[in-house]
């Protein structure tokens, strides 16, 4: 019957009897007070059969109920058991173990609907401001890729060498590099949405002054790329410190890769809008002054409608609000960042070389591919421009189907832990398999012999690798979320500083590899991409979704 009926309907003759013990016993452990609604989020049900304890696996055990004694007493089968009463209405909870061999960690209980605005208003303002977010990224890539267009020109323009090429192009990634950690400090102190903000007109304003800085001095030109590179370099922390906030988790998947998709649409858009705007609209000054421009325009549309705006935040309870009031009455301050927690959690380090993997992968490609093409397969730079975009449209195309399968997946019970998982594993493992198929093919195939259908099986395992890519977003993207909410700002940050070192050392060790391999393009470029994928599938079998107290870690490791 119905949970309540455990309350109503007494022993028949007043008795309890073996089965109805049992029975009882089993339903107390099975139901444990809560229900998913039809918005798929979690309740608590004010029915519960008997009082729960919690237990370190996030397991119930049923209390002692009148003549059921469970540890000391005895059983009896023959005095009269009185029909139940009610126990208190209380609220489900649920303990789970923490990932990475730590405590236990409390889950919030609180549903969705009471922590966040889930009225019809606020899920439009909500998802109104992942647009935005994905704006912002579409600038973010248009503002990186600008110039590897408009490198072509430039150098013809003022005489630079192969040398003064690879400054201008490296100069981004001083900055970027450079401002990975201190974004995520930033935005978990003051909160994603000021960052972002900031982060936005600096990288703007850098991309608004280079045709300026290139006609004043090479140093001006190299100091405006570094400006760009630092504004960028907050963009991946402060967004994530926004979606931690303000997504529920439900949502987290298909937010995550809208937001991150943006990166892929700038970067394909950039490839293609950057071209006929230097042949037509004014030459290579004019991107950096459209796109400049562009990044103001968002700035006041952030400003004026997201960034002081808290509805959509997740909501403080009366009983955290107290406790925080009371906290900083007594002069408790809040705990400093726990990096030795991070460093010594299994799943920070599989993000981490997930992060390192995907932009070794990402940004080896954007800067090779080009040569690629034309020195392995003869295509013409005409041709290799086009065939360049292919992947990016593969990857904006998959990326449209990533969320909504991982969620539909979460919804029919595959854990979030396993869904992170296989989204790494397709993401990297279907790369590596694709990408050591073009290094066979290219190897197999001396320039002289390509032939179209040559170049058709390359760009169709290109075109392959990049789609699994886009899996990415619903992987390592939302694992920083996953694991801490409240440090996710800061991780990604320190994640993203070992990617941006990827991306230099990919751009540098490739043309390193291909000379000393003598042109070899599938030793020096596709393989050790593959073969970094190919680990980083086994190392991202470590991770674990589950939320970690990093801050109950660190206290036990300064304790120790």
């Amino acid at each position: 019957g119905k949970p309540e009926d455990l309350y109503t309907q007494p022993y028949p003759s007043g008795r309890a009897t073996m089965a109805s013990v049992m029975s009882a016993l089993a339903n107390a452990r099975v139901f444990t007070g809560a229900r998913v609604s039809t918005r798929r989020t979690t309740r608590a049900v004010r029915c519960s059969a008997f009082p729960a304890r919690q237990i370190s696996a996030g397991g119930f055990v049923a209390s002692k109920v009148g003549a059921i004694k469970s540890l000391s007493g005895v059983l009896s089968l023959t005095s009269p058991v009185p029909a139940l009463a009610p126990a208190p209405a209380k609220r489900a909870v649920s303990v789970v173990a923490n990932a990475g061999g730590g405590g236990p960690v409390e889950q919030d209980t609180v549903a969705e609907d009471v922590r966040f605005d889930m009225t019809e208003q606020g899920q439009k303002k909500r998802w109104g401001m992942v647009f935005a977010l994905f704006v912002a990224f579409v600038l973010c890539n248009l503002d990186k890729v600008n110039m590897s267009v408009a490198i072509v020109p430039m150098a013809a323009s003022f005489g630079w060498t192969s040398i003064e090429k690879g400054l201008v192009q490296s100069a981004f990634f001083w900055g970027y590099a450079f401002t990975q950690i201190p974004g995520g400090w930033l935005a978990q102190k003051y909160g994603g949405k000021i960052v972002l903000f900031a982060g936005v007109m600096l990288w703007s304003f850098g991309t608004l002054i280079a045709p300026l800085c290139a006609q004043f001095s090479f140093t001006a030109l190299l100091a405006s790329r570094f400006l760009v590179g630092l504004g960028e370099g907050v963009a991946p922390s402060a967004a994530t410190g926004v979606l931690a906030r303000g997504i529920p988790p439900s949502q987290r998947s298909k937010a995550v890769t809208a937001t991150f998709g943006g990166l892929d649409v700038g970067s394909l858009s950039g490839l293609i809008i950057a071209p006929p705007i230097i042949l037509y609209l004014g030459g290579w000054a004019a991107v950096f002054y459209l796109f400049g421009m562009l990044g103001f325009i968002w700035g006041t549309w952030w400003f004026a409608v997201y960034m002081r705006d808290t509805s959509t935040d997740r909501r403080e309870m009366a009983v955290e609000k107290e406790k925080r009031e009371a906290d900083e009455a007594a002069g408790i301050k809040q705990p400093p960042i726990p990096w030795g927690a991070f460093f010594r959690n299994k799943s920070f380090w599989a993000l981490t070389a997930a992060h390192f993997t995907w932009n070794y992968f990402s940004y080896g490609l954007l800067a090779w591919l080009p040569s690629f093409l034309s020195s392995a397969l003869n295509v013409t730079l005409s041709k290799s421009s086009f065939l360049s975009i292919l992947p990016y449209l593969a990857t904006v195309a998959v990326t449209t189907i990533v969320a909504p399968t991982a969620e539909k997946l979460e919804k029919n019970g595959m854990s979030r832990t396993d869904v992170r998982r296989m989204s790494q594993t397709l993401c990297f493992g279907g790369g590596a398999v694709c990408l050591t198929g073009v290094a066979w093919v290219i190897n197999s195939t001396p320039p002289e012999a390509v032939t179209k259908t040559t170049i058709a099986a390359v760009m169709t395992l290109l075109t392959i690798c990049f789609g699994m890519g886009a899996w990415v977003r619903t992987g390592l993207f939302c694992g920083h979320q996953d694991l801490s909410p409240k440090y996710a700002s800061i991780m990604l940050g320190t994640t993203n500083t070992a990617a941006a070192i990827a991306s230099t050392l990919s751009t540098f060790f490739t043309g390193y590899f291909f000379n000393a391999t003598g042109g070899n393009w599938a030793l020096s470029l596709f393989l050790p991409i593959a073969f970094f994928q190919a680990i980083s599938v086994v190392l991202f079998q470590a991770f674990e979704s589950t939320p970690v107290d990093f801050d109950a870690e660190q206290a036990k490791l300064s304790a120790a």
